[in-house]
């Protein structure tokens, strides 16, 4: 089973989408058509300025071969405890089906992330859950089990790119990360003698000379934004350590 999972900001033109495309078999604390489950959903996330993004959108999808060994209610049943594990089954929600009896038979759960005390709920983790959560219904119904890359990183297994590219970003960010004293001159090394651009938000990017970008967690999880904030801290605190001199006192 493959799950898609993100945190949006467009619930009406989501809900509309999933009603147009197939037809809601499960809802949660909400009742009527596309357009009254969002107004439902707009009254519960009203007191919450805080949250920007307080819709959760998820797709869950069978592989081709597994057409026809889940009925209505085993995706009713599934929605359900989908919802458990990530944290929204007491909150507004609802469950479309998608191409049914057919190889592409999927559905859609479009949730709101407010909850009745007018908090969010946490999206930390939940590709984690998501991924546990499809294992488990893989076993449990007999579906095909899906590799996943997610899976490997999180087992800490190194997931090996066959892309040259990939690999030449790898071993560039890498040895000048070594020489590097913070973030901001690994930037400038990278581009000053490589040109190789860099981007931080949420995470970081790179983009060598011929366009191409990569997310520094797919070129390997030591290039996270968080590995290497955490690569620099540590060589930083190994240098200072060789340059101190003994002090007897």
């Amino acid at each position: 089973m493959l799950i898609n999972f993100m945190t949006i900001g467009h619930s009406k033109s989501l809900l509309s989408y999933c009603e147009k495309g197939g037809e809601i078999i499960h809802s949660n604390k909400s009742l009527g058509d596309s357009d009254q489950i969002y107004l439902q959903m707009k009254q519960q996330e009203a007191l919450n300025t805080k949250c920007m993004k307080k819709t959760f959108h998820a797709s869950l999808r069978i592989a081709p071969e597994d057409k026809g060994k889940l009925s209505i209610q085993d995706w009713i049943d599934i929605s359900e405890r989908f919802a458990k594990k990530i944290g929204f089954e007491n909150n507004i929600y609802a469950v479309y089906m998608h191409e049914e009896n057919t190889a592409k038979e999927h559905i859609h759960i479009v949730a709101t992330r407010i909850n009745d005390d007018n908090k969010a709920v946490d999206n930390n983790y939940t590709k984690y859950k998501s991924m546990d959560f499809s294992r488990d219904i893989e076993n449990e119904y007999s579906l095909r089990k899906v590799t996943r890359k997610l899976e490997k990183i999180k087992a800490k297994e190194v997931f090996i790119t066959k892309d040259h590219r990939t690999l030449t970003l790898h071993k560039i960010i890498t040895s000048e990360k070594k020489k590097s004293k913070d973030i901001n001159d690994l930037i400038t090394n990278l581009k000053r003698k490589h040109g190789i651009r860099t981007k931080v938000g949420k995470g970081i990017y790179f983009t060598d000379k011929q366009g191409v970008k990569k997310k520094g967690s797919e070129i390997h999880k030591t290039l996270s934004i968080k590995g290497i904030h955490k690569f620099l801290k540590r060589n930083d605190i190994a240098k200072h350590n060789e340059n101190s001199e003994d002090i007897d006192l």
